[in-house]
This record gives structure tokens, sequence and C-alpha cells, in this order.
């Protein structure tokens, strides 16, 4: 009897399948009630850092195109003005005259998406509200009016696409030297100038509306300073 049970091959296999298949199937979804809160909040995490977290594709690094204070009498490539110190506290500079210009044409690096310009703009001595104008390859991105009374400058920012400006003051309605005359009160404007897609060649311009000689009133330029990135 017993050997013949052992050796018999009939019976329903898919019951003994069915109760292992539901046992297996429901210590599932128990495994899930325990453990599904602790990933919903570990997927979250990972959605917040990766929505966080861009990646640069711009791998091009920032560099300095020029840098320069006029010392020793170098005007490097500036086309116009003169270099000379007419307030010996500030150093040499390069001055502009009544109705003079200077120009600046800079080679910007292969791959920049960006440059920026930036000098101190001086407004010295009995600068009477005439007007000086910051020019980037032609187009004008901000006028000054200087006035000597006060010592200060104030700007017009015009719209230009692909072009921002900043000002800021580093001194004014203090006499820092010149000519002398005390009551005459000089500024010093920091201007920086941002140029989107520069491309292969950056022009800066710079025009004094004085109409006095230069030892009277003039309009000076410092520490010329360009990035590209």
């Amino acid at each position: 009897m017993i050997s013949r049970f052992l050796t018999d091959e009939s019976g329903a296999v898919t019951v003994d399948w069915t109760v292992m298949t539901a046992s297996i199937v429901g210590l599932g979804i128990a495994t899930y009630g325990v453990v599904s809160g602790g990933i919903q909040n570990l997927s979250g995490d990972v959605d917040t850092h990766l929505s966080q977290d861009l990646i640069n594709t711009n791998f091009f690094e920032a560099i300095t195109v020029l840098a320069m204070d006029f010392s020793g009498g170098n005007a490097g490539n500036w086309q116009g003005g003169t270099v000379m110190a007419p307030i010996t506290a500030l150093g040499e500079m390069l001055v502009l005259g009544p109705n003079e210009s200077a120009s600046l044409s800079l080679d910007i690096p292969d791959g920049a998406t960006s440059a920026t310009l930036s000098f101190d703009l001086v407004g010295g001595d009995s600068w009477d509200n005439e007007i000086a104008t910051v020019s980037s390859d032609g187009q004008v991105v901000a006028t000054g009016k200087g006035v000597w009374t006060t010592g200060s400058m104030t700007f017009t920012i015009p719209d230009v696409d692909g072009v921002s400006v900043t000002t800021d003051t580093i001194s004014s309605g203090t006499n820092l030297g010149g000519s002398g005359q005390t009551l005459y009160k000089d500024s010093v404007t920091r201007v920086s100038i941002t140029v989107d897609d520069p491309g292969e060649t950056l022009n800066l311009g710079v025009h004094s509306g004085t109409n006095q000689a230069v030892y009277d009133e003039f309009l000076g330029i410092d520490n010329v300073n360009v990035t590209a990135e």
C-alpha cells in the first residue's frame, strides 16, 4: 500500500502551486506595505536633487583679457587721449580733453559667451554738466553728466539688447586734487559693461563732452579690466 502511494503519479499539482503562489503574493503585499513609505520619501529626495542640480555644459574657463592702470605712461592699445596724472592721489590715467574721444579694440577668445569691461571713470575739476558718452561696438550704452559743485556724476543707461551696464560710485563730493581749487569736487565711478555673445572682437569707446582745457576740467579713464567667460 505504502509503495503504491509513493509511486503514484496522479493528483492535482495546480492545487499546491496555487497555494504557494498566493503565499508569495501575500508576502509581497505585506512587504510593500512596510517599505512603501520609505521608498516614496527616497524617490522624492532624488527627484528634488536632480531638479536642483544643473549640469554646466559650457566648459570655457573665465580668463582675463586685459588689466591695466596706465602706470609708467603705458596706454596699451588705446587710441586717443593722453596718459597723465592730473590728480596726484589717483596716479596716472588716460585723460580726455575737450570734445576728445578714446577707443579700445579687444580680441575675445573663441567660445566666450560673454565679456565684461570695467573701468573707473573720473570726472575732474570744474566738470559742469557736460556729458560723458560710453559706447560698445558703436552703440551708446551709458551717458554720464558731471556736476563739480557736488562732485557727482549721474548716469543714463539706455536699453541695448545683449548689453547690461552697472555703475558704482567710488568717490564723490570730495576734492581729490587736480587744479588745486578746493571748491572743485571730483567724482570716480566704476562702470561695468557686460556683453553677451561678444564675437571675435569687442570695441569700447569713451567721449568727453568737456569744453575747457584739461587743467580746468577733464574726463579720466583708469583701472581697466576685461574678462571673458
